[in-house]
């Protein structure tokens, strides 16, 4: 499948959003989870706080169903975002850091979520704190 941006503005009055297990056997069984400490300690300087936290609240809700529809408008205000749905919106810009950054990809009104974030690469690894770039030897038994 191909990465593709997504356009969050609501179509025909729709405010819900189709989310689907981006299921991955190989992230998954060598991944980190999104209660995983490995997703705040390395990914967060990575994705962002916010995008982080929609990142845990998508994914965590994929380990119980494969799929689940959210309303836009409860999950935005649940996390602090407002209300607003359209493209510069803080929801919008958080699944934008999703999708950029291999956590999520759209279709449409349906949102691909991984269960599970691989390992970061060598790249984001230079731009991580020493705090954060220790923990990740850690979590990763490369200590």
């Amino acid at each position: 499948m191909t990465r593709t941006t997504c356009n969050m503005t609501p179509m025909s009055g729709m405010n819900t959003m189709t989310v689907v297990a981006w299921i991955d056997p190989v992230v998954e069984a060598h991944g980190f989870g999104p209660a995983s400490s490995y997703i705040e300690a390395c990914w967060l300087p990575i994705l962002g706080p916010t995008s982080t936290w929609l990142y845990r609240r998508l994914a965590m809700g994929l380990l119980v169903e494969d799929e689940f529809e959210v309303d836009l408008v409860d999950l935005a205000v649940s996390l602090g975002l407002g209300e607003g749905l359209g493209k510069q919106s803080p929801i919008a810009r958080a699944i934008e850091r999703l999708i950029r950054f291999g956590a999520a990809e759209a279709h449409g009104q349906r949102l691909l979520v991984r269960r599970a974030l691989a390992p970061l690469t060598t790249a984001q690894l230079a731009r991580l704190s020493l705090s954060s770039f220790q923990a990740h030897q850690r979590l990763t038994g490369q200590s």
